[in-house]
Formats: C-alpha cells, structure tokens, sequence
C-alpha cells in the first residue's frame, strides 16, 4: 500500500521540483557583474558590463530537457544533469575542473554489481539526477533519482575539490526532487513518504510519513533547518517543525539511535501549520529567512495561491500575500526581498510581506527564470529573446542581451546574479 501511495503522488513532485534559493555563506569575487544561467542541459556565464557571453558549456545529452538546478561556492558552479553527468565548472573562466558520470552501465546486472547497473539492460533507467546539489564541508551531497525498481537511489557524495567519489548510500525511495540539508553533520533526504537520514557515521535510519503523522502524505517541499528544528511540508499542504537535539530529533528516541530504522511513534512535531483559506500546496518551494518559514498554498480549487509567513518558533501564520493568481515563480531574492510572478505581474516583497515593487508582465518579455535583484536594486531575469531588467526606479523593462533561451516546464531556468 505504501509503494502504491509513493507512485501516486511522484508525479507532482516532478512537476513542481525545488526553486530553493542558494544559500551559501562564500559569495563568489568576479571581476564583473555576472549572470550564470542554466537552460535546457546548457550553463552560461554573461558579463552584464560587456553585455557579452563569457562561456558557456553545453552537456549533448540533456538539451532536451533538464532540471537546471546548480549550486556554488566561492569559485565553482557545480552542476547535475538527468543523464548523470555532474560537473564543477570555474565560475571565471568556465573550465570544467572534474566531470563525473553516474548513469549506470546497463550491461551489468545490478543484483550482482552493487548497484552499479541496472536490472533490465533494454529498459531506460529515468533520470539520475533532478534536484540540486548540496555544499557542505568540501563535499558534495546529490540523491539520484530513476525508475523504481529499475534503478537503486543513492545519496552520492563527492570531494568538492578534486571530484572523487567519496561514497555511494542507499537512500529509501528513488523519488528524490530536492536539495538535501545538514544539520549536525547529518544529511537529510526527502524521499517521498520517507524522511531518510545519512549520520556522519555513516549509519542511516528513516522515518515514514505513515508513522509520525496521521496523513502519511509524501515530502514534496524543499526542507529547512536552523540549529534547533527542521522544517518540512506534505502534498496535502501541512508543514511540520520537529525539533532536533545533536544528530537526531528531540521527540523521536529511537532515530536518535541509527541502528533502529523507524520510530514508528506519532507527536515527535512542535507544530504544525495548515491554512484554512489555502489548504492546497502551491508549489515545492520554501524559504527559510528572519525566523520565518514561507510557503507558497494554494486554493482549494488551485485557480490562486499565495504567500504566507510562519513563526519558525510557534506556527503561528504572520502574514499573508494574495496576488489573486496563481503564483509562477517566486524566491528569497536576497536577505531582504522576495520577488516573484503571476501570469501578469512581477512583484518583489519585503520579508515582512510589505509590497514594495509591482509591475505589468510586458507579453513579449515573459519571465522564463527566476527573478534576480542587481547591486543597484533593479530585476533581471531570462526571457525567449535574452536577458532583460528592469529599472524600479523608471519602471522600465528592456531587453538587455539578445540571446535565445527556451522556456522549460517546471523547474524553469536557473539564473545567478553575482555582484562585482
């Protein structure tokens, strides 16, 4: 009953994905306003000074289709693709320092290789990886996903640095949609109905949706965690913090010990938050900023969503944004303003929910990315024609760099603005 609950629901997942914004704390030093944008298996690195395309890297493979999801550091852009390749590419420069792939030979039968194939060599495998990598410690950490019962999932972790393999772990399920997290040392997976943790020991324990909560929904949010909580939301719109103590949860004895697998023990949450006017899930996003977990719901009938802010400490909602649409995109544009888009407007929101810009959608200038703010405070962000900003001071949109990009279902394209 639990596999068949899991096939269900993983299709929303792959609709929706991960829009986490990156939060790394080692800002990358260019030599120049740079726009790193991901698009359909492609990596580029423009010079909003030249107005010229610095480099660009293209994967053969995944021109098709792509999650588009990267994650950096100070100098490095680390990049997934479906296929399985995953790159580190000079942010400067675009040289590829380490290229891995982990799509599985499908000559090797995978009951007797550890994994390293898989079980039907005529079948296609799915995609191996379709959300984001984490950073952390000089590592990387990346779940791949694939067919279930085709393709063992594991959560890959490679040396940042040189790109070797460090190690390869099961993780419960192959529905893997979003970035991983770390809290203690311990690496958290979202892998539908489970809750699987990796412990810096090595050990690995889960927990089950169907155990600690009443709706055993699947984990279709990106996570969040500070030092003291972890906060996660189910397809059927409710979130949950559970607090944590060291490497495991305050209330769940039994996963702080890794050799026991579940806790199989409901009311290990300090609280849970639905919204009466907005039981739906909006999307997958979250954002994790001045003690405030926001979440993107939607109506009963899907036709509009909106914003809302939770108290990180009690699940008390603190505000509410309505645009009176459905919500395209949105993010934590940086530690001060969200920004965002219906079908007709753009918008960019204060952390405490105040609207501070709002604009009319020019037709012929369609967002097809996430929305970015520059150093001088005004928006830029892809279209089919190029990258185009906009001035909030004059209220002007205007194409900036003619390039063609091609609009991509959800994920859309990734952007990165990095300041001088």
């Amino acid at each position: 009953m639990l596999r068949n609950k899991v096939i269900t629901v993983a299709l929303f997942a792959v609709i929706w994905g991960c829009n986490s914004s990156e939060k790394t704390t080692a800002e990358p030093k260019v030599p120049n306003e740079t726009l790193i944008v991901s698009s359909k298996g492609k990596l580029f690195n423009f010079n909003l000074e030249t107005k010229k395309l610095t480099w660009e890297y293209i994967s053969k493979d995944d021109t098709l289709s792509n999650r588009n999801r990267f994650s950096y550091d100070e100098s490095t852009i680390y990049m997934p693709f479906e296929s399985g390749r995953l790159l580190a590419a000079d942010i400067l420069s675009g040289k590829i320092r380490w290229e891995n792939n982990y799509k599985p030979d499908p000559t090797l039968d995978d009951a007797s290789n550890d994994g390293t194939g898989y079980k039907n060599s005529d079948a296609y495998p799915g995609p191996i990886f379709m959300t984001k990598p984490l950073v952390y410690d000089r590592k990387i950490f990346i779940p791949s996903a694939g067919i279930p019962d085709l393709l063992k999932s594991k959560l890959i972790t490679v040396d940042a640095t040189t790109g070797k393999t460090i190690s390869q772990k099961a993780n419960s399920t192959s529905y893997n949609y979003f970035q991983p997290i770390e809290n203690s040392g311990a690496i958290y997976v979202n892998s539908a109905v489970y809750l699987d943790i990796h412990y810096p020991s090595g050990s690995f324990g889960y927990l089950t949706m169907e155990d600690i909560a009443d709706s055993g929904s699947p984990i279709y949010t990106q996570m969040q965690s500070n030092k003291n909580s972890l906060f996660l939301g189910v397809q059927n719109g409710i979130f949950y913090s559970v607090g944590l103590s060291g490497d495991g949860f305050t209330r769940g004895a039994e996963v702080n010990h890794p050799e026991e697998n579940s806790s199989g023990q409901k009311g290990i949450f300090d609280w849970q938050y639905q919204s009466e006017k907005y039981p739906g899930l909006g999307d997958g996003n979250t954002e994790l900023v001045n003690n405030q977990l926001i979440v993107c719901k939607a109506s009963d009938n899907q036709n509009k969503s909106a914003l809302i802010a939770i108290n990180a400490k009690n699940g008390k909602e603190k505000w509410l944004y309505e645009p009176g649409d459905q919500i395209k995109n949105w993010q934590l544009a940086n530690q001060d303003e969200l920004t965002g888009y219906t079908k007709s407007i753009i918008f960019v929101l204060d952390t405490s929910g105040k609207t501070i810009f709002k604009i009319p959608i020019d037709p012929s200038l369609y967002p097809v990315s996430n929305i970015e703010t520059r150093s001088d405070g005004n928006l830029i962000y892809i279209t089919g024609k190029g990258v185009v900003v906009i001035d909030r001071n004059t209220n002007r949109t205007s194409l900036l760099i003619a390039h063609t990009f091609y609009p991509s279902s959800r994920p859309l394209n990734q952007i990165k603005y990095f300041k001088k």
